[in-house]
């Protein structure tokens, strides 16, 4: 199974009020290796949306999108060969859950859940975005957006696939760094960053210039091998303006800043 998550870059803007659109070319390039899930992280309703809904269905996906006005939100695509969706179709049964549904605490992340069967088993999809408080007066803010993810992974009983944006870096040693999901660490779950290397090791650049490793992979999946890389061939100079690269600190608004994470189970 390949899972490839992206933070578009939206930034929750008001697209009717800066002008910003969901780019043709990035649905293009997430969908051209033919993932068996997609997960697009601050996505946010925008003119151009009716594209990426025609080509994810035209390349056989079910999508799936948490997003309001002024909102970062989720867009989850899954291919219809890949997954069992009986009981994911049935408005009986709980399937599809936002963060106010199934989360607790007074700061939640951006958070979408799609629960599927994957070979014969339950498994439940999970895009994430730990957000980052812009008026810097609620020092809690993150550690309470882990607290109610650790809370909810930590009490899953099945398969659980959880990726995203979580804007915290742990390096490559989930036990000796990770101070964020302590209960999920506890019941089995691993978090799979792609390994430093020279070149695109990096996720994201901060506005200093420092490069993190802010997207990652965090599952209970144990008995199969799993590998995660980031790919910025994305940037060209038709899509950015010349002379931005993967290392280019405050890329342009509207548009993807952070590497796509390619991962395979």
């Amino acid at each position: 199974m390949k899972i490839y998550e992206w933070n578009i870059g939206m930034a929750a803007t008001i697209p009717s009020n800066q002008g910003y659109i969901l780019m043709p070319w990035v649905i293009d390039e997430i969908i051209k290796d033919n993932p068996d899930c997609i997960v697009l992280t601050e996505f946010v309703v925008s003119k151009g949306m009716d594209y990426y809904i025609n080509e994810l269905e035209k390349n056989k996906y079910y999508w799936f999108i948490s997003a309001t006005t002024k909102n970062n939100g989720i867009l989850v695509a899954l291919k219809e060969h890949s997954f069992e969706f009986k009981d994911t179709f049935d408005y009986k049964k709980s399937s599809i859950h936002t963060g106010n549904e199934v989360l607790s605490g007074r700061d939640l992340p951006d958070f979408y859940e799609i629960q599927v069967n994957w070979n014969g088993q339950l498994l439940s999809i999970i895009g994430v975005r730990i957000r980052v408080d812009i008026t810097g007066k609620n020092t809690s803010y993150k550690k309470n957006q882990f607290q109610a993810l650790d809370d909810y992974l930590s009490k899953q009983n099945h398969n659980v696939i959880c990726i995203g944006d979580y804007n915290a870096f742990w390096g490559n040693n989930w036990s000796s760094n990770n101070t964020k999901l302590t209960k999920t660490a506890s019941r089995n779950y691993k978090i799979y960053t792609p390994p430093y290397k020279i070149g695109t090791w990096h996720s994201f650049v901060q506005p200093s210039g420092e490069l993190t490793q802010l997207d990652h992979l965090i599952t209970n999946i144990s008995n199969r091998s799993i590998t995660v890389e980031y790919d910025w061939s994305f940037i060209n100079s038709l899509r950015y303006k010349i002379g931005i690269t993967s290392e280019t600190a405050n890329k342009p608004n509207g548009i993807p800043d952070h590497a796509i994470l390619k991962a395979t189970i």
